[in-house]
């Protein structure tokens, strides 16, 4: 019994973190209704930034995710503007080809940012090494001060971002342009504002995850691909722009892995967790929250 709790706790711990930047790329995908091939990838800039952060100045990645999340937001609107924005515009194209033309640049994107971090950091792993190094035992099941506090940090800022998306004008303004965008136009709201900040707001997040996931979970140039498998399975299984769905997807799927990698093998985890997605897709395959939207 023991080590199932430590299972169930240790996936959780390790699915919040996957919740928030899944929650990110549904943001972006449930308001722009763009896919986000380069999303895992600013994962691993947010933990390259903290490992840098931390070598450089010795800030400790939970102050440093003040500074990741400010660049973070700042490079997920330079992307915007530089590149999603001219594939929402385009005129004369049907929906269809402006995703595939999204699909080309994302993906773009995510090689070159995986290429130009092989460039600066090199193929070897890098951490945040000596922080958050305590371990905790309740009852028996042995808690890391890292994973617990970034799942803490992951959880505050999902609630953040959950009570911006109910209460302020921010929120009302994604729900208008969600239901009706040329309505919301006539209002005085600019959607292209509210696309712009929505895909900032979404990089950001993923910016967050990486800083705090840095604590315990060493880096590589090509981590990011693996993430962006996680955050599309979690984002599917939550329902397609859903950030509650896809933040408790993300504990779903935290757990999935641990509990393959207790019971069954480490090297089939990813095997269960698809496993597991492919059951949803059958038998909800409106996702396992449907009803809530993004702006919800």
């Amino acid at each position: 019994m023991t080590t199932l709790v430590q299972t169930l706790v240790s996936g959780i711990l390790v699915g919040g973190l996957y919740g928030l930047f899944s929650s990110g790329l549904t943001l972006i995908f449930g308001i722009t209704r763009v896919i986000n091939f380069a999303h895992g990838d600013f994962v691993t800039l947010g933990m390259y930034g903290a490992v840098l952060l931390f070598a450089s100045l010795g800030l400790s990645p939970l102050i440093g995710i003040i500074p990741v999340a400010i660049l973070s937001f700042l490079i997920g609107a330079i992307v915007y503007r530089v590149i999603v924005r001219r594939t929402l515009s385009v005129k004369g194209i049907s929906a269809i080809d402006a995703q595939h033309g999204q699909l080309v640049l994302t993906l773009a994107v995510s090689i070159l940012i995986s290429n130009l971090l092989l460039m600066f950091f090199g193929p070897s792993p890098r951490a945040v090494q000596g922080v958050l190094p305590a371990v905790y035992e309740v009852f028996g099941v042995y808690i890391q001060q890292a994973r617990l506090v970034s799942f803490l940090i992951a959880l505050v800022v999902f609630l953040l971002l959950y009570i911006a998306l109910q209460r302020t004008l921010y929120g009302k303004a994604i729900r208008a342009t969600v239901d009706d965008r040329d309505m919301a136009s006539m209002v005085g709201i600019d959607p292209n504002k509210v696309y712009a900040v929505s895909f900032s707001v979404g990089i950001m997040l993923t910016g967050i995850a990486g800083c705090v996931l840095a604590t315990y979970y060493p880096v590589t140039p090509t981590t990011g691909a693996g993430f962006l498998i996680i955050a599309f399975v979690t984002v599917v299984m939550g329902g397609l722009g859903n950030i509650v769905g896809a933040f408790v997807a993300g504990l779903l799927v935290g757990i999935i892995q641990q509990v393959t990698a207790i019971y069954v093998a480490v090297d089939l985890q990813d095997v269960g967790l698809f496993l597991a997605f492919v059951l949803v897709l059958v038998l909800r395959p409106q996702g396992i929250l449907s009803g809530r939207k993004a702006s919800a």
